[in-house]
């Protein structure tokens, strides 16, 4: 029985696969802010990561832009020390997200959070920026491995927004 229901799915992979990648396009690092992303500091110190360019690559800013038009700063009313706040609370809800650095003077979050099938390790950060007469909180999302990410790290940009939201 277990044959007969892997059979048919190693058939679908290679389809699903065409139709993943049709959807999003070949970018493993997504953030709010392509002109001024947040650099990643702590990430780049870990073991994972030793050797890694962990520099936003100003090639994907057209494609990015083109396929994640609805990724924006998060605006907020806050002033920049209480969004930090908020935005640490959220990070703390987010599931499989562990935090790996956390800097309330210079606002600024590291978390890597793991995938839930595969459990592939990716790298977030997370800024929060004076705006006005409240803040903004940019967002960066880069895999570790491959070429594309199939939307996931866009995809985790938005469920954090929306964490933060709450």
């Amino acid at each position: 029985m277990g044959d007969y229901i892997r059979c048919p799915m190693k058939k679908l992979l290679p389809l699903l696969s065409l139709g993943l990648f049709a959807c999003a396009p070949m970018i493993n690092d997504i953030t709010t802010t392509p002109d001024d992303p947040p650099s990643f500091r702590r990430a780049t110190l870990l073991p994972e990561n030793r050797g890694r360019d962990m520099s936003y690559s100003i090639n994907n800013i057209s494609r990015q832009r083109k396929a994640y038009p609805d990724l924006k700063p998060i605006l907020r009313a806050d002033q920049p020390e209480n969004a930090y706040l908020a935005a640490l609370a959220a990070v703390g809800r987010m599931p499989r997200w562990s935090v790996v650095a956390a800097d309330a003077t210079a606002r600024v979050i590291e978390a890597v959070a793991t995938t839930g099938l595969m459990r592939f390790k990716d790298d977030v950060v997370i800024e929060v920026r004076p705006k006005g007469t409240g803040s903004a909180v940019h967002v960066r999302s880069k895999s570790r491995s491959g070429k594309g990410d199939f939307g996931a790290n866009a995809a985790r940009i938005r469920a954090f927004a929306a964490e933060l939201a709450r």
